[in-house]
């Protein structure tokens, strides 16, 4: 059931009898002024820094994705969409199989609904209007991105596989390209909304594939020497190889009878930069002036330019970008611990206690509550916006200025944050 905000009828004053007009016109004016330039004034001040609830669904929900100023959610067996901070609903429709995922394309204007059980359909909505634009059949197919217009999906099994881009209003196939389903498909904002201008994929053995994700036109194609094919959990046990992708980039993370490597290299050719031999390993992320090269232990800071090893950090599992300057790390702990450290040494610079980032903002639980903090512009420290009561904060998400969070009893709301 959605909230409802009550409405609060202010009634006017009785009319001034015809005597008392002459008198009272000038104060009377004067208020009038006074009024009107408080608003005016009020105008121009920004809105207090806190929370400010303006959703609640009471019902078990299967999905729900926030964008441009909107909601929009899916029952079991319902897709539905609510104006933000109005709450107000705009459309709904009505799906014969189980919905169970949600994808919007903001700037397409396009809502992909997969619904279904044995016999899953991918199901094309307008998004301001949830008019039905085109539905298919899904076996053997995995979602990877919907963004600029297209739906990215990949097909296949056994060694045998499929890139698919089609267009997102119309579903007609723009274009395909073979890939192989048991090797690496990147960069990481391939799947993160689509940010990505290419699409990376290395076969089990090394051969690479550089595509344009707008038309799938081949932009290079080269070889690396990874040996055998590596491990469906991407570890890094002996004589294994990983591949990741940041910006530009590749890098290839190798252990062969005991020695670890870092090898970067361009993609356009695909040519090596450097080797970084003995070092550390593993899964490679953009931490602004270092990479952040996370194993099984800690995580390090790497110079871009030549893979020399700035800091070590033994407190921490992995660490994110969070801003130009700032990293969140967390620990390998079951019972995660985080903290924001500086970029360029690794040093803790705050201890942030059991959080999670989300965008801008930063989750911290305690206990049943989770207190919700955003970047001070005027400080550039953390500032606490709000907090909230028996939430699921590793199942929150954020759109704009909204987060939206589950809670422990299978309802859902929608915070503005301030």
């Amino acid at each position: 059931m959605v909230a409802e905000i009550p409405l609060i009828d202010l009634d006017r004053p009785p009319p001034a009898p015809a005597d008392e007009a002459v008198v009272r016109s000038r104060p009377a004016l004067l208020l009038t002024m006074l009024i009107t330039v408080l608003l005016a004034l009020a105008g121009s001040v920004p809105s207090r820094p806190g929370l400010t609830r303006v959703l609640a669904v009471d019902e078990p929900l299967t999905a729900a994705e926030l964008a441009a100023g909107s909601l929009f959610l899916a029952t079991p067996a319902e897709v539905r969409r609510y104006a933000l901070p109005a709450g107000a609903r705009e459309w709904s429709r009505r799906f014969d199989d189980q919905v169970q995922n949600l994808w919007i394309d903001p700037a397409g204007g396009i809502l992909l609904v997969l619904s279904g059980g044995g016999e899953q359909l991918l199901t094309a909505l307008d998004a301001a209007t949830g008019r039905l634009l085109w539905a298919m059949n899904s076996v053997d197919t995995v979602m990877i991105t919907l963004s600029r217009g297209g739906v990215l999906t990949q097909e296949g099994m056994n060694g045998e596989g499929s890139l698919r881009m089609l267009d997102a209003r119309t579903g007609r196939t723009r274009w395909t390209r073979d890939v192989d389903p048991a090797g690496f498909l990147g960069p990481d904002a391939l799947f993160q909304g689509g940010g990505s201008p290419w699409i990376v994929a290395v076969g089990p053995i090394g051969d690479v594939v550089l595509f344009s994700y707008a038309d799938g036109h081949e932009i290079a194609r080269g070889r690396l020497e990874l040996g055998s094919a590596p491990p469906a959990d991407r570890s890094l046990p002996s004589n294994s190889a990983s591949v990741s992708v940041v910006g530009d980039r590749l890098y290839v993370s190798r252990r062969i009878r005991g020695t670890a490597s870092l090898t970067a290299y361009s993609m356009r050719p695909l040519a090596p930069l450097w080797q970084s031999v003995g070092g550390p390993i593993g899964s490679v992320s953009d931490c602004g002036p270092v990479l952040c090269v996370a194993d099984t232990r800690w995580v390090s800071g790497v110079d871009p330019a030549s893979g020399r090893v700035r800091w070590q950090q033994p407190s921490w599992g992995i660490a994110y970008r969070f801003d130009g300057k700032r990293l969140f790390a967390y620990d390998n702990q079951e019972d995660a611990q985080a903290a924001l450290i500086d970029a360029g040494t690794g040093r803790e610079l705050r201890p942030l206690g059991h959080s999670r980032q989300l965008g801008r903002l930063i989750l911290r639980t305690d206990g049943f509550r989770t207190w919700v903090s955003v970047p001070d512009g005027s400080t550039g420290d953390l500032r606490v916006a709000g907090s909230v009561a028996d939430v699921a904060a590793f199942r929150c998400q954020t759109g704009g200025d909204y987060l939206l969070c589950p809670t422990v009893r299978g309802d859902m709301a929608v915070w503005q944050v301030h």
